[in-house]
């Protein structure tokens, strides 16, 4: 159940980023990628380096 839960939330991850990026892009607004990357940044700092 976990790894079912990791990977939905990596899929969710991967397409606020790209969709962010997708936006920067074509609309020229850079804000939803900015904040969507921080939010990564900080989620694998807090979570994925958490010990074990």
């Amino acid at each position: 159940m976990k790894f079912l839960l990791a990977s939905l939330a990596w899929i969710a991850i991967g397409t606020v980023l790209g969709l962010g990026v997708f936006l920067a892009a074509v609309k020229g607004s850079p804000w939803l990628l900015a904040v969507s990357a921080v939010a990564f940044i900080v989620a694998v700092g807090k979570i994925g380096c958490a010990t074990h």
